[in-house]
């Protein structure tokens, strides 16, 4: 009796060791030395990169990279940039993945993208929005590649732009089309403008707080080629605040996060399809989700069109952390 009183006895000290050792964080940073092995940070270290976050921070807060001391590449030490993630997005749908950065450059707010669009063909564009101060579009660059299935197309890459002249309120809008032609044109530009794909952006360019209402024009420059007018009419609101999960590499968290709705509104359309499909008031609703202590956009979702064969659709994207 004596003797399995004390084997049992040795076997919880051995798994009260081992639960405290798994739990251990040496350095104090807020994440566990397992963690640490996890992530790769050094758990003898507060601050592996020595950008002034401790890893803990980085990882739950800041969403910035423990590793790296400028996340985001725009030469701004993580704890000195206002905006210093570079964030990896994954559509739900396995469809589309796109990498979102805010660069603070001497010229200004720039939004970098990195999307690939996986449909069949593979289309990859890297994109730079260059903003004026209230995170509205002054300019953007980018270059489109295609990468067909069909072998009897030729894959091609090529540069594309919009110009923008705000005193014209007009754009010249370069746009290289998957049929190997290039759209050359001007266009009416209204202003106070964002793209389809960065819209959610324009929330950045104040604190948000429950019932703030945002209302500005989201260009969609495939609609030029198809005789389409390129511009949505959208009504943001801060609807509240509420619980998001967020699936991580550290297992599940939560986030606390402001909850955004977007209605979009567009001009009847000229194309049968969408003509058919929405109305003759076309109304579509989005939806974003930014964390309300670091505010980090967490998951958003983008409307898109196809025109060749016509489709509507919704993009919802997550982070991937």
């Amino acid at each position: 009796m004596r003797f399995y009183f004390v084997l049992g006895l040795c076997m919880c000290l051995l798994n009260v060791a081992g639960v405290s050792q798994a739990g251990q964080d040496s350095d104090g940073d807020g994440l566990t030395d397992a963690q640490e092995a996890i992530l790769g940070t050094d758990p003898r270290n507060p601050d592996t990169d020595g950008d002034g976050l401790s890893d803990g921070v980085e990882y739950f807060k800041t969403f910035t990279n423990p590793l790296k001391a400028d996340s985001d590449g725009d030469g701004v030490n993580d704890k000195d940039d206002p905006h210093p993630t570079s964030l990896l997005y994954q559509d739900l749908s396995g469809v589309t993945t796109t990498t979102d950065s805010l660069w603070d450059t001497p010229n200004g707010i720039e939004v970098h993208q990195k999307t690939e669009v996986k449909v069949g063909d593979v289309i990859t564009i890297d994109w730079v929005n260059r903003l004026h101060s209230d995170f509205t579009m002054r300019e953007a660059l980018f270059k489109i590649c295609y990468d067909f299935v069909d072998p009897n197309r030729k894959d091609f890459c090529a540069d594309g732009s919009y110009k923008i002249d705000d005193a014209k309120k007009s754009a010249q809008i370069i746009l290289p089309l998957s049929s190997g032609q290039v759209f050359n044109g001007t266009t009416p530009w209204p202003g106070n403008a964002m793209s389809i794909s960065d819209w959610v952006y324009y929330l950045y360019r104040k604190p948000l707080k429950v019932g703030d209402k945002f209302e500005f024009n989201v260009f969609y420059h495939e609609f030029l080629a198809h005789g389409e007018d390129p511009f949505f009419k959208v009504t943001a609101e801060v609807t509240g605040i509420q619980k998001l999960p967020l699936e991580t590499r550290l297992g599940r968290q939560e986030y606390e996060v402001y909850a955004i709705r977007a209605v979009y509104k567009h001009t009847t359309f000229n194309d049968p399809f969408f003509k058919a499909f929405l109305g003759a008031d076309p109304t579509l609703m989005a939806q974003a989700y930014i964390s309300t202590e670091k505010g980090i956009l967490l998951r958003y979702t983008v409307p898109f069109f196809r025109f060749n064969p016509p489709s509507i659709g919704f993009s919802d994207f997550i982070v991937s952390h």
